[in-house]
């Protein structure tokens, strides 16, 4: 098939779903998608207060909550500032809450009871992971002004009364993560009586998978809670929101998801009592579509967000008949992410379903679904504000419906990217995966016009991340009125970047991240003149930037403000090579092998950060350093050098005293490293420099005078010593010089024919890796018709094993060295390496070809190994399952001349 017709996938592609349902990032689309609609949920947006989310380690750091929609979350509670404490309370367990202003911290300390010795005048008080079993009456008396209140997983299996009496002022009450089963002995009528201000009552997590019978909600406890806004409940099979769920008119929020969920069922009246609420979350609530009523939803007229999510039994058709119910009601958001099983066959969109839809809908989320392809004229039929369409992980094949794009007026963001899950294996039996024939109306066209791929004429963003999309990106057109601003190929398979991207005149932002790209030629970025943000992160680009002669490719690109190309592997970049870009004002180059950084950067007058951290960096160049200083009268300048081997010895001093006291610099030094010469281990820095610069005082005191002698009188002897060594070889030193040249000049002759080795291969190895050579490798290779000679082996008896080795090496096409850490310690292989770089030189030929069976540290490779990587082909030993694909790719490169 044409290339052309090929990269028509690129729109609309397929998918392949092998995986269980989990959270895909909005990646780099997420700037584009609508604000959070929070501030309607009283459990994340409460006045007067701010929230924060745990830190992994058990500390607190300020951070908003922002999520892309309102029951997106990572389900730990948001809790106060109380990063800032100044004084603390013993408790009667010794244990000690801090309080800091009008707020208390008292979570994980051990706590068997509610302390009474806090400040009365609190506002904000955490009781969260504790062993608190019991709230007796009058508990809070004292904290009559508290407005959040967090109790959650703590041991509570029952509440009285009086548990929260006097609590007048709270809005927030989170009860989740303890033992309160849904039963009436354990919410008594009227312990929620006093809590006349309460925005937001978290009791989810409190039920589990060993369910008693006979579970009912007291919906009678909450006829209080008038000005109850955000409700967070579990869900079971036969939950009922009876009639006192009337009194809460001022319920918005109904979120059965972020705790235990298994309904299986919902019939006409379950939702009956709830009918003013406009959000609700029923994800993962394990529906089944013969226990679903298609009226489920049509009592609630004030509906605004549906979340249906990860209910594979649910499917697709008796959800959608469902929504056709309700689709005249103002829904502005649907997410309906994984409601149909991986097993089933893949599905087509139809007019009918698409006439499902609400005429309102803003915001759609339908990824996971097994949708295939889509019936020419249905997208005209989607509703006319719909500006959100998130329908990656499904099965999308090419077909007519791909020319009615431009249709989708008002749509901003289209992610149709994939991912790599994991299916768990079905306990049930389960309809067989198949996908369906494409209809005749969704066939590839066949027509010889010019491929010119239509996009809507809004699309802000395109999302085709992990596709499964592998192409050489040739030239591509796509139409001109288009308003794409974001594009992101990231982790598919483009290793060449050939171009040119015609008609993009509005892209700002480019992501080729993760796709193996290993060579971008000259035209690719021509037409790109607009584009700000260029990613390469993880690629295959370290050939590339030290080989390529032409170093004028981002010669386009100049309106750059950034671009990454870390994780590269690159050793060396050529000097001009971002030339040109004169508004660049982040370069990440971080997490490379760079021993050194030449790369100019005068004309750089907006550049803000240099990221070179986890790199080989010892120092930077002088001329660098000017230049950043001259930068640092402008305006701010970050260099990151962390983790990186700083050279601390004294022809480095200068360096490290212009580090030290630069503001391009944290003055913390934050994981910066040291390498002393006595070491060739370099070790974090605690101090900022402050012992490292005690110590080299003492030894780089100034000696002019000594260093001037010492280096005459060393000059004079190498002179002498380099003299009479020439004339002391020099008759040897001519015949090596014309029997190298006629060596070579004899094998460029002969260069082509394969006969005069005996061998295609010679494995080095160490004598301690000879299992996996002999069980793997040497079958392997034999099973490819290659000759494999192996020391162990095929070494001749009597002769010197020097001898032995330099015959081997000869007489093989290559010389295959399987590099594990035995190797290094092992002298015989040493001298194996050397002969076969030897050969190399006096032939002319490519022998060396390293097999890299371990993962080592730089640090611990010597510079010989480490000139031989770098100068000769190398294949990485994959960690995982190791395919043909991996042995046929070594047995082609050990057969290439």
């Amino acid at each position: 098939m044409n290339i052309k017709i090929l990269l028509l996938l690129i729109i609309i592609a397929w998918i392949k779903v092998t995986s269980s349902p989990i959270k895909i990032s909005d990646g780099d689309c997420k700037k584009y998608l609508p604000k959070p609609q929070d501030q309607d949920d009283a459990c994340k947006w409460v006045a007067n207060y701010v929230e924060e989310t745990p830190k992994p380690d058990g500390g607190e750091g300020l951070e908003i909550q922002s999520p892309q929609h309102p029951f997106e979350t990572d389900g730990s509670d948001s809790h106060d500032d109380l990063d800032k404490l100044d004084y603390t309370y013993k408790t009667d367990s010794q244990s000690k809450c801090k309080c800091h202003y009008n707020s208390c911290n008292c979570a994980r300390l051990g706590l068997k009871k509610v302390p009474d010795n806090l400040p009365q005048r609190i506002h904000r008080l955490r009781l969260d992971d504790n062993v608190i079993a019991v709230l007796p009456n009058c508990t809070f008396c004292s904290y009559s002004q508290l407005n959040f209140l967090d109790l959650s997983s703590n041991n509570l299996t029952h509440l009285q009364v009086g548990s929260f009496s006097e609590l007048k002022h709270l809005i927030v009450l989170n009860l989740r993560n303890n033992s309160l089963v849904y039963f009436k002995e354990t919410f008594p009528n009227g312990v929620f009586s006093d809590l006349v201000s309460l925005r937001c009552l978290k009791l989810h997590s409190n039920l589990h998978s060993h369910l008693p019978t006979g579970l009912q909600f007291p919906d009678e406890v909450l006829a209080n809670l008038t000005n109850l806004e955000s409700l967070y409940l579990d869900g079971f099979d036969s939950l009922v929101f009876g009639e006192h769920f009337k009194i809460l008119t001022k319920l918005k929020t109904l979120d059965l998801a972020q705790g235990y969920c298994r309904m299986t069922s919902l019939s006409n009246s379950s939702l009956s009592n709830i009918y003013q609420i406009s959000k609700l979350n029923l994800s993962g609530c394990y529906l089944q579509s013969v226990k679903f009523s298609k009226n489920a939803f049509k009592p609630l007229t004030n509906l605004q967000l549906l979340d249906v999510s990860l209910n594979s039994d649910l499917g697709i058709t008796m959800f959608m008949s469902a929504l056709r119910e309700i689709r005249i009601y103002n829904i502005t958001t649907l997410i309906m992410n994984f409601i149909e099983s991986f097993f089933s066959p893949a599905k087509s969109i139809t007019k009918d379903l698409v006439e499902s839809l609400p005429s309102s809908l803003i915001y759609l989320e339908a990824q996971g679904n097994n949708f295939e392809s889509i019936e020419t004229g249905a997208l005209q039929l989607l509703p006319p504000n719909l500006t959100y369409i998130i329908v990656g992980a499904n099965r999308f094949l090419y077909g007519e419906y791909f020319n009615e794009l431009y249709t989708l007026k008002s749509v901003k963001v289209l992610k149709l990217n994939g991912g790599a899950y994991l299916l768990n294996i079905p306990k049930t039996l389960r309809h067989s995966a198949g996908y369906t024939q494409c209809p005749l109306q969704q066939q590839t066209l066949t027509s010889s016009r010019p491929l010119i791929i239509t996009l809507p004429p809004n699309l802000l963003c395109l999302d085709l991340r992990s596709m499964g999309l592998r192409y050489l990106m040739s030239e591509l057109t796509f139409n001109s009125n288009n308003s794409l601003e974001c594009l992101i190929f990231c982790d598919n398979f483009f290793p060449s970047l050939e171009g040119p991207i015609n008609g993009l005149t509005k892209l700002l932002t480019l992501s080729v991240s993760g796709s193996g790209v290993n060579d971008i030629e000259t035209q690719m970025f021509q037409y790109l003149g607009t584009l700000q943000e260029l990613r390469l992160r993880n690629d295959q680009l370290q050939n590339f930037f030290e080989h390529n002669i032409n170093q004028k490719v981002f010669k386009h690109l100049k309106n750059l403000r950034f671009i990454d190309l870390s994780k590269n592997a690159l050793t060396y970049i050529q000097k001009n090579i971002f030339e040109g870009l004169d508004l660049l004002e982040e370069i990440g180059l971080h997490e490379n092998s760079m021993w050194t950084f030449n790369v100019s950067i005068q004309n750089m007058f907006n550049l803000r950060k240099l990221n070179l951290s986890h790199t080989q960096m010892t120092t930077l160049p002088l001329e660098t350093r000017q230049c950043i200083d001259r930068l640092l009268t402008n305006h701010s300048v970050l260099v990151d050098l962390s983790n990186t081997p700083i050279q601390c010895d004294c022809t480095n001093m200068d360096f490290l005293k212009w580090m030290t006291s630069s503001r391009a610099f944290h003055s913390s030094f934050t994981n910066y490293m040291c390498r002393y010469d006595n070491s060739s281990m370099a070790v974090y820095v605690t101090d900022a420099y402050q012992e490292t610069f005690q110590e080299l005082d003492g030894k780089c005191a100034e000696h002019s005078i000594l260093f001037l002698v010492v280096t005459s009188a060393t000059f004079c002897m190498v002179c002498c010593v380099t003299a009479a060594l020439l004339y002391r070889f020099r008759w040897r030193l001519r015949y090596l010089y014309y029997a190298a040249y006629l060596m070579v000049k004899g094998q460029t002759k002969n260069a082509a024919k394969s006969e005069q080795f005996h061998y295609d291969v010679f494995v080095s190895y160490a004598y301690k890796d000879e299992d996996f050579i002999l069980g793997s490798l040497v079958p392997e290779l034999t099973e490819r018709n290659l000759s494999v000679l192996v020391h162990g082996r095929d070494f001749a008896v009597g002769e010197f094993i020097a001898s032995n080795i330099v015959t081997a090496v000869k007489e093989s096409r290559k010389t295959l060295v399987v590099l594990t850490r035995n190797f290094l310690n092992s002298t015989w292989c040493n001298f194996e390496m050397q002969m076969a770089n030897m050969e190399s030189v006096h032939t002319g030929r490519p022998v060396l070809v390293f097999l890299i069976k371990e993962s080592i540290p730089t640090a611990e490779l010597t510079s010989d190994l480490l000139y031989y990587l770098n100068k000769n082909t190398y294949i990485v030993y994959p960690q995982g399952e190791i395919t043909d694909v991996f042995w046929d790719k070594l047995a082609r490169d050990l057969l290439q001349f």
